[in-house]
């Protein structure tokens, strides 16, 4: 009876202390919660770490899926590609007339510089139309739908009419560089107001990067050609134009 009365009168927390039932329990778990513990052994911490990184992977994910589809075919990216191809083919036609049949040699390298860039940037977007499975001909009668302001393709801004086209060509010496100087300043300019419009619409990077070198470098051409027309004195009038800073 001696150590039945012991264990009877022992106090709650005596007994609790004992078996590890009690206080002792909560005192372990709140101890490992003040750690930053959750059941399973990972920590708030590492949890937060986990759901951050699953949350940037699926951005990541969705990011690469968009950006490997191809645009449609009525998007600003096909719709420039392929109205600034057009306009660069009518620009090369007239300079392959200037570097064989101009007379001064500045005019005639504005023309050769014209031909040398402007067939590359139409090399480079061929390609990037057929990667995406366009040509420049598979298209609509209507230019420039792609920034709100369709017209026919041979009245964009900038593109010489049927009859400049055959004054030029019949046209040599001093007066084709007269000409040259006087019209591509104006092709210049149709080709920087679409390019413009590009660098805000299109969502490709490469070629919004080139929409913004287009503004850049034919700005610059069109200085070029009213200073060389000063020089020349030639009687012509060429606005001057604004060059972005890159």
């Amino acid at each position: 009876m001696g150590a039945m009365d012991a264990d009877v009168g022992s106090s709650p927390s005596e007994v609790d202390g004992a078996g590890g039932d009690g206080a002792g329990v909560d005192d372990a778990i709140e101890t490992d919660l003040d750690e930053g513990e959750v059941r399973g052994g990972l920590s708030w911490a590492k949890v937060a770490v986990l759901g951050v990184a699953l949350a940037f992977l699926g951005f990541a994910v969705g990011v690469f899926v968009t950006r490997d589809r191809p645009p449609g075919a009525d998007s600003a990216d096909v719709g420039f590609l392929q109205d600034m191809i057009s306009h660069h083919e009518q620009a090369i036609e007239v300079s392959r007339l200037v570097e064989q049949y101009g007379e001064d040699p500045t005019v005639r390298s504005f023309a050769t510089d014209v031909l040398g860039v402007q067939s590359y940037e139409i090399g480079v977007m061929t390609e990037k139309l057929r990667r995406w499975g366009f040509t420049p001909s598979d298209r609509s009668d209507q230019a420039m739908a792609w920034m709100d302001m369709p017209v026919p393709v041979d009245q964009m801004p900038g593109r010489l009419t049927d009859e400049e086209m055959a004054e030029i060509s019949q046209v040599r010496g001093t007066e084709l560089d007269q000409l040259f100087l006087e019209n591509m300043a104006e092709h210049h300019r149709g080709g920087i107001h679409m390019a413009q419009a590009a660098t805000q619409l299109v969502d490709d990077d490469d070629i919004r990067a080139m929409a913004e070198r287009m503004v850049r470098n034919q700005s610059s051409e069109i200085n070029e050609y009213r200073g060389t027309a000063q020089t020349l004195g030639l009687d012509i009038d060429i606005e001057p134009a604004p060059v972005p800073s890159s």
